[in-house]
């Protein structure tokens, strides 16, 4: 109805204006034509208007009304390319005429649907030069503002060469949302089977493989299902999927978000994902942070700014979602935000919004992190935005690969989408680099693989950066690290010595993934591991501030093991006075006791001793196996 009504106005705009003055034709044939079919017209029999009108152009083909008029018929019927045919006819005979306004914004906009800029532009102006207020003029305002954006954009382009992926993934009629675990193995996407809404919509997955990709299989019986299941997201290491479905039985809204969990190959019964993130409106197009523990989507419920706008919920300690809050601005504006996309590293969030300076549509946006807050929103360029709709994109964790979905014209298979990929120009390169490590966590004794708690903490700050766990069924874990910081990580689970270990990307050459696997120790007497994050000051025992976080670690492990009794050993390389390494690892070892007994665990429960150069655990020839002797191990007595 409302198409309708748009282009009845501009019949009306163009018919009250030939009337009140005389007809661009003398031809009387022409003009009584042209005046059947505004009758005709009125009776909304447009076909045997343009009928009519054909004729009037025919005996006058310098009849700019009856061009004017065939065109905004064209229009009404949805007939494209006709419309703009006569549009065209029309204002090439007037080229500069005030009431030829409305259709210079017509054409203008059919240009701009061609991504022909420089001739939208010149259409524009003209409508506002005419008309520089009321109906129409807003909408040309904007118009012309994108185009002059294009024009800059486009004499700006990234150095990008997208390249379709291989058809054994693109083998459906739309492939939208891909998504890639860190390690870049795994690739997840939405496919549709048709152009519908109501075709059937389902969550795919492929491996990769020596010689390409797998072909892509239905991601799982228990996700895909009768009804939709489209926009998705992945957690790094693939085992947490959120996804939205439409009108289930335990939906709150049109559209919810939902959450399944893998372990080993099995993939959970999805569950709603609850009120605090859906609502009784539309909630859709999640994208999750790397550990899981972070969501943004979109949502169209009240209490926004525009239309859609971006939302944010947090993981808690309790593993319960937080109530969602509005990411507010500089994201969100008055018009529509959608389609989120959180780096792996945390500090890079991609968006759509059809509001935010773009070349027309929805354009991609990336807005950075900095002391806390989003930066203003930027739009990440040509040719990767168009004049079309681009909405959705995924940078891998590695930050060198882009992959995203556009539609593509091709004969005999109308509206159908792909998924492209592209190096990262360095104008979109994440500031800092990330790769990620992976390995299994299993008993040290038995070699049975654990679920355990695998945490990466910032040293510096003492701030958790990410916390997953490890698969029960098979051990394997995946975490992000991004350069510039120096980390402390922690696998733990209840019954076992926690395992300490570090990567420290402060001044790391090179940044490589890391394959660790872990190995963890029933609580037993004669367990031991090393605290691989405690820190003193050269040739001192005063403990350096990076180290509290191992220590309060110590202090939570003693507190739930209440029975537990430890010893912490210091041991020294053999560099220098042997007796001095005895005095100076006895004097770290106290160090650490005093710290713990300070914190309220019992003395009778702790001690300490001083092994000196005594216990190497590594040949004392490289400063790195030196560094490997220089430690403080964690015994239970």
């Amino acid at each position: 109805m409302r198409y309708f009504a748009f282009v009845l106005f501009f019949l009306t705009v163009f018919a009250v204006s030939a009337q009140e003055r005389s007809l661009s034709t003398t031809n009387k044939k022409a003009k009584k034509l042209y005046q059947k079919a505004d009758e005709l017209i009125k009776q909304r029999d447009f076909d045997s208007a343009i009928d009519a009108l054909k004729k009037a152009v025919k005996k006058d083909p310098e009849f700019t009304e009856a061009y004017l008029r065939l065109g905004s018929s064209y229009k009404l019927l949805r007939n494209d390319k006709e419309a703009r045919k006569n549009f065209l006819k029309a204002v090439e005979l007037k080229p500069d005429h005030k009431e030829l306004a409305a259709a210079y914004q017509i054409v203008g906009e059919y240009y701009f649907k061609d991504g022909d800029y420089d001739n939208a532009l010149v259409y524009l102006q003209k409508m506002l030069k005419h008309r520089p207020s009321g109906k129409g003029s807003d909408a040309a305002r904007k118009m012309a503002e994108q185009a002059e954006f294009g024009i800059e954009a486009k004499k700006n382009p990234l150095q990008v060469n997208p390249e379709r992926l291989p058809k054994i993934i693109n083998q459906f009629q739309i492939h939208a949302f891909p998504v890639l675990t860190a390690d870049n193995q795994t690739l997840v996407f939405t496919k549709r089977d048709g152009v519908r809404p109501t075709d059937d919509e389902d969550i795919m997955i492929s491996h990769r493989k020596d010689n390409g990709w797998s072909a892509p299989e239905p991601i799982s019986p228990v996700i895909n299902t009768r009804q939709n299941e489209g926009a998705c997201t992945m957690s790094a290491d693939g085992r947490v999927l959120v996804f939205a479905s439409c009108n289930r039985q335990d939906s709150y809204g049109s559209c919810d978000l939902y959450v399944s969990f893998r372990s080993g190959n099995q993939w959970t019964k999805p569950a709603n994902m609850g009120p605090a993130i859906n609502s009784s409106s539309w909630d859709s197009e999640p994208a999750l942070s790397a550990d899981g523990r972070k969501l943004f989507f979109s949502s169209d419920r009240p209490g926004g700014k525009g239309k859609e706008d971006i939302w944010v919920s947090y993981l808690d300690e309790d593993g319960e979602w937080t109530e969602a809050v509005n990411l507010g601005e500089p994201i969100n504006t008055s018009g529509r935000e959608v389609t989120p996309f959180i780096h792996a590293g945390g500090n890079s969030l991609y968006f759509a919004s059809d509001t935010h300076p773009g070349m027309g549509g929805f354009d991609i946006f990336v807005s950075r992190l900095e002391d806390e807050q989003w930066g203003e929103p930027e739009n990440i360029g040509y040719p990767i935005n168009t004049h079309l709709n681009d909405n959705t994109i995924f940078i891998t964790a590695d930050g060198e690969k882009g992959y995203y979905s556009t539609y593509k014209a091709e004969e005999g298979k109308a509206n159908q989408s792909f998924l492209y990929k592209f190096d990262i120009p360095e104008a979109l390169k994440e500031k800092q680099k990330t790769t990620y490590a992976k390995g299994k966590v299993s008993d040290a004794v038995t070699s049975d693989p654990l679920g355990a708690t695998v945490e990466l903490i910032d040293l510096e700050s003492g701030k958790t950066i990410q916390s997953v766990s490890s698969d029960p069924d098979n051990g394997a874990y995946m975490i992000v690290l991004t350069e510039g910081r120096e980390y402390g990580l922690y696998v733990q689970k209840n019954g076992y010595l926690f395992y300490s270990g570090t990567f420290d990307y402060n001044t790391e050459e090179t940044f490589d993934p890391v394959n660790l696997d872990v190995g963890l120790f029933p609580i037993k007497a004669g367990n031991a591991t090393v605290l691989k994050n405690i820190y003193f000051e050269v040739n001192s025992y005063k403990l350096e501030e990076k180290s509290k976080t191992e220590l309060d670690k110590i202090v939570r492990f003693m507190e739930g093991n209440p029975d537990v009794k430890i010893e912490f050993g210091g041991h020294t390389d053999n560099t220098g006075n042997e007796k001095a390494n005895q005095e100076l690892s006895l004097n770290r070892a106290k160090s650490v006791y005093d710290y713990i007994e300070l914190k309220g665990i019992d003395s009778s429960r702790l001690s300490y001793k001083g092994y000196g150069q005594s216990k190497p655990v590594a040949p004392n020839d490289t400063e790195e196996n030196r560094r490997l002797n220089r430690r403080i191990e964690f015994q239970v007595m």
